[in-house]
């Protein structure tokens, strides 16, 4: 029996012995008996009638997850680069979408004359890497159809469809996203003077939208052989075009151009693909695959992307019941740190949401979210809380078939737009460990 029973013995017998014997003999008897995974103590407050009691000694058992594809299409954002990652691994991404032909095609056969052809991208203020660093991207011409499977809705981090072996267009500098309104990319002039003389003859290939689509199926953007971060870009038809210039010899010459946008913001998406060898997350070889906290320093790592999440199970919650017949949870919060070191060079998400997923990891619903609170002073207390009352007082009462866990993961937005990465402690991580505070009345 510990000091906090002994203080409450104490209160209860102090003058008023006979009328509180029965309730002393049951939280006697409660304290006596052995609830595996949960112990409670630390009353914080209490009244002749009720004790409200404060415990963070729920057991907790979190494990990494490899889960299926993600689904990246329609964000409107389109990735591209290369990350190398020391935890999380290699990431590849390339993005692919359709062109549209111009909406009005009015180029004179004479006097006119092709220039130039580009791609215009607009960073959307997102980078992944350092900087400072040159980027190179290449873009290359698409040669099959961008299409969802059948009975599928979505484009997933694992889609994939052909190009030509050689780029048709490359743009090298140093990108500054909060800055840069458009960057360039100079496209082929071979493809570039094609086009241009199909719209002077108003070819049949380029003013028939079906007849387009199957010359021109659309665009991939990669990462060059020197590539080192991945840069992020708003995909729309009016922030990702390729523009075509040209001139008319006239009294005055005079510079036009003719712009070719992205269409169907529903088959734009971003292919990831993630080597592992060498990091924490090697064995995590497929779908499926799982890496219990303890197996990893004591770690659980998210990276939504690039389909790693991060699973968390309290498998006791069951026997809250053995606390008493008169008890009642008020607040359960969950409060989860950033292992220190982990995000020097990386931001941290700035929110994380909580999901029931079953047991195989499939989501159920989104439950709650929390907002990330940085400890700017001593670096130690950087967390994120969540509020999981009402996920513990459903789960007292499920069958196992119907239990949930917890898998955690960015926001919907984040998850699948980003390489936003995250990695918690566990209970046993000895610097930033997961903690959960159950807030409980105990009737007398």
């Amino acid at each position: 029996m510990n000091n906090t029973m002994y203080h409450l013995i104490f209160r209860c017998v102090n003058g008023r012995i006979r009328r509180y014997l029965p309730a002393l003999l049951l939280v006697a008897l409660i304290s006596s008996c052995q609830k595996t995974g949960f112990t409670y103590n630390n009353i914080v407050d209490n009244n002749q009638n009720t004790d409200y009691i404060l415990t963070d000694t729920l057991s907790v058992k979190m494990q990494t997850i490899q889960q299926d594809s993600m689904p990246t299409s329609g964000a409107e954002v389109l990735l591209a680069g290369k990350r190398a990652d020391p935890l999380f691994g290699t990431s590849t991404v390339q993005s692919y979408f359709q062109i549209a032909q111009p909406t009005t095609i009015d180029i004179p056969a004479n006097g006119s004359k092709y220039d130039s052809m580009v791609l215009m991208m607009r960073p959307n203020g997102y980078l992944s890497g350092d900087s400072t660093q040159v980027q190179q991207l290449q873009v290359y011409r698409v040669t099959s159809t961008i299409q969802t499977t059948k009975n599928f809705y979505y484009l997933y981090n694992s889609s994939s469809f052909s190009t030509e072996s050689t780029p048709i267009g490359s743009f090298t500098g140093v990108i500054r996203p909060h800055t840069d309104k458009i960057i360039t990319a100079h496209m082929s002039d071979q493809l570039g003077a094609q086009l241009f003389q199909m719209l002077v003859d108003k070819s049949p290939d380029i003013t028939t939208n079906n007849m387009w689509l199957e010359f021109f199926r659309g665009l991939n953007v990669r990462g060059g052989a020197g590539s080192t971060l991945v840069s992020g870009f708003t995909a729309n038809d009016t922030a990702l075009v390729m523009r075509l210039y040209y001139h008319v010899n006239e009294l005055i010459t005079t510079v036009k151009y003719v712009d070719f946008k992205m269409q169907a913001s529903n088959l734009q998406f971003n292919q990831v693909v993630t080597t592992r060898t060498g990091t924490p997350l090697a064995p995590l070889t497929g779908p499926g695959k799982n890496l219990p906290s303890a197996s990893v320093s004591n770690q659980g790592f998210t990276q939504p992307i690039t389909g790693v999440a991060t699973r968390i199970d309290i498998p006791y919650i069951k026997n809250l019941a053995y606390l008493g017949q008169f008890f009642k949870i008020m607040k359960v919060y969950l409060s989860l740190k950033p292992v220190n070191g982990t995000y020097v060079n990386d931001r941290l998400p700035p929110r994380m949401a909580l999901c029931e997923v079953d047991k195989l990891n499939n989501v159920t619903d989104t439950l709650t979210y929390g907002q990330l609170t940085i400890d700017k002073q001593f670096n130690v207390n950087t967390n994120y809380t969540f509020d999981i009352t009402n996920y513990v007082i459903k789960e007292q009462t499920v069958t196992d078939v119907n239990s949930r866990g917890l898998l955690l993961t960015p926001s919907a937005t984040d998850g699948r737009t980003t390489l936003d990465r995250l990695v918690i402690g566990d209970q046993k991580n000895t610097q930033n460990p997961l903690k959960v505070q159950l807030y409980y009345l105990l009737y007398k």
